[in-house]
């Protein structure tokens, strides 16, 4: 910003990511001519925290609504301007509807170019020795975590390293600056890789821990008795990673190492655990909680608090719909470690930290920066970015995002009758209410709103019969699709049967 004649004005402004909506063709409505020539119509994003925009088009088929992508140009009227960058299809068609999806949860991507990765850290390194392996789902790239098993005389000395991205991404680079704004890898339901949070020069190569290669990383090492675990100093690594395992096929194994990991996690969980899957979630839990130790103790970094949940509501779900207990804990969220406030109440922490995937969450990477100025007793304190306060933000995207494609994904079948528990009824404008309905198969809360009858009851859409609408019953949905919509969940018509 600057001054003009007394007057603030701006000067440069920050490029804006691009947003997704409905370019809506088959409005009666038009906003002018472009100097082109070209029709103006209404664009209404997805989000609807942003406003209607002004966006000129030269489609000659308004029979159908468009999926777009525009960008802001400038806000001069009563509607701002906007410049269409891409057209994603027809509204209501599946790969426009999911492509969309993935727009509103991540509208940036990195532009295709050829990274030079380099090794930063002049850190000193400790090479581990003894048997390193990972376990990941089949096929995975962005390899960030793997445990290195050594038997001892006392037991086991065993090592959890995480990727040290931090040694690779400069602190203030294009790279990080990308990274901070994505915020976290964006997956498909199947777990591919749909927007990496790092470019895959970095993900699936320089910093993934693959066989084959040499890697460095952050490790915690440990002695395991069998009865008990003994802290030793983390330090930098380097290592060369043994073997890669899915979760099935370390489970079928005869690997020497499959019950000292599974005792291990057992004894981190207080209970016996026979899944593969939780031997990993364990470590990694444990890996995080002693990361956030010595983050909260330096009061640097940042930590992941999550508030005790609602009790009678909680009581209420896991008597009726056991499936939406989750409903009843605000979500977890981060915070300074400097903070007062810092407990997890579901893992039972005042010191959790996410620190355990630096590829994949631009949390971790910043915790890692400052792990290694702890590691290296360095007198210098690392100042977390403004970027932590999008973190929350983005990562209720990403949770969206996954919810909203389960929910494309079930009406995309073309099926018109679902089943769901009626949770909530919503007194609206006389006479009316909002009927809440819970739906098994979209994995989702939605609403409709109803006349009243009387207490208890609301009459029928085509009022012929009267519906009860007594709380945690059990109803009948029937469920329409209307592509030209303007939001993609509105193009999903539902009433009660």
């Amino acid at each position: 910003m600057g001054w003009i004649n007394d007057q603030c004005s701006l000067e440069l402004r920050d490029q804006y990511p691009p947003i997704v909506g409905t370019l809506e063709l088959t409005s009666k409505s038009t906003y002018g001519m472009t100097k082109r020539g070209n029709l103006m119509y209404l664009f209404t994003p997805y989000d609807k925290r942003y406003p209607h925009f002004i966006v000129g088009s030269s489609e000659k088929d308004r029979s159908q609504n468009r999926i777009v992508l525009i960008t802001f140009e400038d806000w001069k009227g009563t509607f701002p301007r906007g410049s269409i960058q891409q057209t994603l299809g027809l509204s209501g068609e599946e790969k426009a509807e999911r492509e969309a999806l993935i727009w509103q949860a991540c509208p940036w991507r990195y532009p295709v170019y050829d990274y030079e990765v380099k090794l930063h850290s002049i850190a000193p390194r400790k090479t581990i020795t003894g048997y390193t392996f990972h376990i990941d789902p089949e096929g995975c790239k962005d390899v960030d975590d793997v445990f290195t098993f050594k038997p001892v005389e006392e037991g086991w000395r065993v090592i959890i390293t995480i990727s040290d991205v931090a040694a690779y991404v400069e602190d203030g680079d294009a790279v990080d600056i990308m990274a901070s704004l994505i915020g976290q890898t964006l997956y498909d339901v199947n777990g591919r890789v749909i927007r990496p949070m790092l470019p895959s020069a970095y993900s699936e190569q320089a910093c993934s821990l693959l066989p084959g290669k040499d890697s460095h990383g952050i490790s915690f090492p440990f002695l395991w008795t069998g009865t008990e675990i003994i802290k030793e100093p983390w330090f930098h690594s380097k290592l060369r990673v043994s073997d890669s395992y899915t979760y099935e096929e370390f489970q079928e194994s005869d690997s020497p190492y499959k019950k000292p990991l599974r005792d291990l996690a057992s004894y981190l969980a207080k209970e016996p655990i026979e899944d593969s899957h939780q031997w990993v979630e364990q470590m990694m839990i444990f890996y995080n909680t002693e990361a956030g130790r010595l983050l909260k103790l330096s009061g640097m970094g940042i930590l992941r608090r999550h508030s005790a949940p609602n009790r009678e509501r909680l009581a209420t779900y896991e008597k009726h719909v056991p499936e939406l207990r989750q409903l009843a804990f605000s979500s977890a969220e981060y915070c300074l470690s400097e903070e007062t406030d810092t407990q997890h109440h579901g893992l039972e922490t005042d010191t959790y930290a996410h620190a355990s995937s630096p590829i994949r969450r631009y949390a971790d990477l910043i915790n890692q920066r400052a792990l290694s100025l702890l590691i290296q007793g360095s007198p210098y304190r690392f100042i977390v970015p403004q970027a932590m306060y999008d973190m929350n933000v983005r990562g209720k995207a990403i949770k969206r995002y996954a919810r909203d494609m389960c929910f494309l994904n079930a009406i995309l079948t073309g099926q018109t009758e679902y089943e769901g528990i009626l949770m909530e009824v919503v007194p609206k404008s006389a006479g009316w209410v909002k009927l809440k309905v819970y739906v098994h198969e979209w994995k989702r809360m939605v609403s409709t709103t109803y006349r009243t009858s009387s207490d208890n009851t609301v009459v029928s859409r085509d009022e012929t019969h009267e519906i009860d609408c007594s709380l945690y019953r059990t109803v009948r949905i029937n469920c329409a699709f209307s592509p030209n919509a303007r939001n993609w969940k509105e193009r999903v018509v539902i009433q009660l049967t």
